[in-house]
């Protein structure tokens, strides 16, 4: 159910000057981050709105796992939304609640059926041999954007969303591209022509494929998801915004991921060789990769009653900003954690996929495909390290709910 932002009384409030979104923090996180977990929850001004920021791990996991208590559902009129708005102010599964999300999560439900799964793996391990392959000869290689980013494109653009035609992936393409015009956007503003134009471009493909899927013709995802709605029709801008969903969050975290994966292996080699040596360590390799560099770094929730977190109280109504990140950095649970140990007996209590409800539908296939990736690479290049050059390192920081690798120099 839509409700309606009401701005919340700060009276008594503590406000600190810290912005989540500002660019020091997205360029710098770990000089906030310790501070952040020890003084949380704290509470800010964003766009004037006072938000709480929520950083420790038990903190982090009370109101990922508390769907009642803190909404995923925006509220109308929130100033500052028109930032991280990327589905056009459609409800979708990462910003609604039960029973809506339920019946979200339910449509798409048909496409990660183990016989799927299996599928992108097989296709993904051919992949993956054929770039090594080129990439060998080069010696010197941008693991991200040759190798990562083109392995997460096919597998998650053309095997599983099944858009395969260029002209139709340049249509998610050019939506993606435009996502970042939303972070300039001041409370108020309109949306981008750019994303407009990208977005209408997109439903009328949508729709094109709904006509095709009535008739038996839509080999796609989307044929797939109209066949599995209860009334047979989903709304072309829903649809669009439910490919999106998967698109994004599918691309970003596999290939996010999968480099994230392969800078860990390149700075630590004798790592590398346990993992030549055992192939099933990939596994816990990915998982720690995922704790030091999620993918996604915050989500929001909204609370929806006066509800006590660590030694405060959220007042009813108030914004609150769930750092993934941070919280995976929280020494009380990680010790030690800026170091990189595979061996951690919870290595896999990272909060990269989120937590309840809202846990990563697709998180199954980071965890095949991109353990595939790292046992390869390791297996094909024994003396990989990073390359000698300034930049072999480059992080992309340009949107405000993710930081992943945007470059990574490797050679082999």
């Amino acid at each position: 159910m839509e409700t309606t932002f009401a701005p919340v009384d700060d009276a008594g409030l503590e406000i600190r000057d810290f912005d989540p979104f500002g660019l020091e923090f997205r360029n710098n996180p770990v000089a906030y981050q310790q501070e952040l977990i020890k003084d949380s929850p704290i509470f800010v001004k964003m766009e004037g709105v006072p938000s709480a920021i929520i950083s420790s791990y038990t903190q982090n996991i009370a109101v990922l796992r508390n769907f009642k208590g803190f909404s995923s559902l925006k509220p109308k009129g929130l100033p500052g939304m028109e930032r991280i708005d990327f589905f056009n102010g459609l409800p979708v599964m990462n910003y609604s609640d039960a029973p809506d999300h339920t019946r979200r999560r339910k449509v798409v439900n048909p496409a990660f059926t183990p016989k799927r799964t299996e599928m992108l793996n097989e296709n993904a391990q051919i992949l993956v041999d054929r770039l090594l392959e080129l990439l060998a000869r080069k010696g010197e290689f941008d693991a991200f954007e040759e190798f990562s980013k083109p392995l997460s494109i096919d597998t998650l653009m053309c095997r599983f969303l099944g858009i395969t035609a260029p002209e139709h992936q340049q249509i998610f393409f050019d939506f993606v591209k435009s996502l970042p015009l939303l972070d300039k956007l001041r409370p108020g503003d309109p949306k981008p022509p750019e994303y407009l134009d990208a977005w209408a471009r997109g439903v009328v493909f949508c729709k094109e494929q709904q006509a095709l899927a009535k008739e038996g013709k839509c080999s796609n995802l989307i044929g797939v998801i109209a066949e599995s709605a209860e009334d047979g029709a989903i709304d072309d801008n829903e649809m669009m915004a439910m490919m999106i969903v998967l698109l994004i969050g599918g691309v970003s975290t596999v290939a996010g991921a999968a480099a994230a994966g392969l800078l860990y292996v390149a700075k630590n080699p004798e790592m590398a060789e346990r993992i030549r040596q055992d192939p099933s360590l990939a596994a816990a390799e990915v998982e720690e990769a995922m704790r030091m560099d999620p993918p996604v770094s915050l989500v929001m929730r909204f609370a929806t009653d006066d509800i006590q977190v660590g030694e405060k109280i959220i007042p009813k109504g108030m914004p609150v900003y769930v750092m993934i990140s941070v919280a995976c950095k929280d020494p009380a649970v990680f010790p030690d954690p800026y170091r990189f140990d595979i061996d951690r007996p919870n290595v896999k209590d990272h909060l990269a996929f989120g937590q309840g409800m809202h846990t990563c539908i697709g998180n199954a296939i980071t965890r095949n495909i991109v353990p595939l990736v790292v046992r390869s690479v390791v297996k094909r290049f024994p003396n990989l390290r990073l390359a000698d050059r300034p930049d072999a390192v480059e992080w992309d920081a340009s949107t405000p709910r993710a930081r992943h690798l945007k470059h990574l120099w490797l050679r082999v």
